[in-house]
């Protein structure tokens, strides 16, 4: 090996930027490549994209190494003795007025082009404005290459657009309200980069505002050339609207084969197979495709949902000692909330009593108050379903008895909480009383309306339990993704109708509801008869 030759390496961020050639017949115009040359290599450096290895350096190797001993062919020296991961040629030349510049990226060996960049047209007496589209342009792709988001587009996205989306992935990890202004800014920065568009679907999908992300999908879709994955996507989300949640699954696999490292887009795989088509058997391979280790879960919401999903399905497997082992180093943490939610339900399962009464005491004395009342309810549920009603009923007395004594400074939230208690203690009077006041608030949640009407029925208020029964079907909308039909399923399954229960939660399941730690096999309304055969067949309803 020469004493000159860069040895081989695994990561090699050098690139070499050589002289645009002028194509234009004008010696004036030498200028032009000068500069492009220079602003690309700027960038690169100032932005940290790589190790520039410049049309100088070629020039002083090519100077002091014997001629001798020089490979014959152009640009050998570059391709012997200098080895760049890749490099930047271009060239430009004239059309009327206009200067035109074009730009490759090729690799090391100057065998194959990565990339062939639109050519870039601006006035001859403005060649910056050229030169700085173009050097966008290269750094967006020389610092998104190899990144998730490059495969969706066409072409690369300009820098400070993909800086600008990068900046809104971090501050989506910390569920931070600034995300959406990143994002705009990035479609601002560049309109045809093709992810900030998508994301600002996703932003709208996952805050249920489905009106404006189905809308703004639509307008996406018409912008959309033919692009594979860039269709797939949109397959994916329109899939998603229509609650064709086999569909969501299978176009995303796509997605996640292309990028499976990536944490974003492996937990919203996760999520697809728990709670779309309750598949929890696919979970493990995915969660296993990223290393947890290095990941600080005080600063990334994505890691601990991944947590929460990947414990949630191990509980539907039955891998109890699993999720404990997995989760109970987070007990005695401040926050983490989604994973004390799935420990608890483990400690339950397990039959350890004096953990999860812990887990909740820990939670109390840490004053996160509202919190710990949903923790209170959703415990006793547990304990409920296991037929434990004396342990239940601690729970649930406790936290009957800390709103009571709460009286006029429960807000709304922690009102529908004590009516769910009150339901759930089977004191149908006072449940009836929360419930009505709410109703009577102008609180119209299809929630309230189904408790409403199971306490008249639980009463012997069948006529007015109908009335809102009735209401509850004039609330059918779009995007409901099967909630009515859910909601009948469980009054009539409280009401002792088994075949109109299973009828509607069939049609409950073929719109899109989820399955979540607190519906269908997890809602304690079904617990009678959840190993029924028709009951197994609407879990796997999107198996075939």
């Amino acid at each position: 090996m020469s004493v000159f030759t860069f040895p081989e390496e695994p990561d090699n961020k050098r690139i070499a930027v050589l002289p645009f050639e002028n194509n234009t017949s004008d010696e004036n115009l030498d200028v032009v490549g000068k500069m492009a040359t220079d602003w690309i290599m700027h960038g690169i450096t100032q932005n940290k994209v790589g190790e520039v290895i410049s049309p100088q350096i070629v020039d002083n190797y090519t100077s002091i190494i014997k001629a001798s001993v020089v490979p014959s062919g152009e640009n050998a020296v570059l391709k012997e003795y200098l080895k760049p991961s890749k490099v930047i040629t271009g060239s430009y030349y004239l059309n009327n007025d206009k200067l035109l510049l074009q730009c490759s990226i090729m690799d090391g060996d100057m065998r194959r082009t990565l990339q062939s960049f639109e050519i870039t047209e601006c006035s001859s007496d403005n060649p910056l404005d050229c030169i700085e589209a173009l050097k966008q342009r290269v750094l967006g792709y020389l610092f998104s290459k190899g990144r998730a988001t490059i495969k969706h587009e066409e072409t690369p996205p300009n820098f400070n657009a993909y800086t600008l989306w990068l900046e809104s992935e971090e501050l989506a990890r910390i569920e931070a309200p600034e995300q959406l202004e990143r994002i705009n800014e990035a479609i601002a920065a560049d309109s045809s980069f093709f992810r900030p568009k998508l994301d600002r679907v996703a932003y709208f999908y996952n805050r249920d505002q489905f009106s404006i992300a189905d809308s703004l999908l639509q307008k996406l879709k018409e912008e959309t050339g033919i692009e594979k994955e860039q269709r797939n996507m949109i397959n994916h989300y329109e899939a998603c609207f229509k609650g064709d949640n086999k569909m969501a699954y299978k176009t995303y696999k796509e997605e996640y084969n292309n990028a499976s490292k990536d944490l974003d887009i492996n937990l919203s795989y996760m999520v697809l197979a728990l709670q779309f088509v309750n598949r929890p058997q696919d979970v493990d391979s995915i969660y296993l495709a990223t290393n947890m280790a290095d990941f600080d879960l005080d600063v990334c919401i994505t890691c601990e949902y991944r947590y929460f999903v990947k414990g949630m399905a191990n509980l539907e497997l039955g891998r109890i000692t699993e999720t404990i082992e997995l989760l109970a180093p987070y007990a005695r943490t401040a926050g983490h909330e989604w994973i004390k939610e799935v420990l608890m339900k483990a400690y339950v399962l397990n039959g350890d009593d004096q953990a999860a009464n812990d887990l909740l005491e820990h939670i109390r004395l840490l004053g996160r108050i509202t919190f710990w009342e949903g923790m209170m309810l959703k415990t006793g549920l547990e304990y409920l379903k296991l037929g434990k009603e004396e342990v239940a009923a601690n729970y649930l007395d406790k936290v009957a008895d800390y709103l009571t004594n709460k009286r006029d400074t429960l807000s709304t939230d922690e009102k529908e909480l004590q009516g769910e208690v009150e339901f759930y203690r089977k004191n149908y009077s006072r449940a009836q009383e929360i419930f009505e006041f709410l109703h009577a608030e102008g609180n119209d949640k299809i929630s309230i309306l189904t408790y409403l009407a199971i306490t008249y029925y639980q009463l012997g208020k069948e006529d007015y339990a109908q009335r809102i029964i009735d209401q509850l079907n004039k609330k059918r909308v779009s995007y409901q993704f099967g909630d009515v039909d859910y909601a009948l399923a469980q009054y009539y399954a409280v009401s002792g109708n088994e075949e109109h229960s299973v009828n509607y939660l069939l049609k409950a399941v073929a719109s899109g509801k989820r399955f979540t730690s607190s519906t269908f096999q997890n809602d304690l309304i079904f617990n009678s008869y959840s190993n029924s055969n028709d009951f197994q067949k609407i879990l796997k309803f999107w198996y075939n």
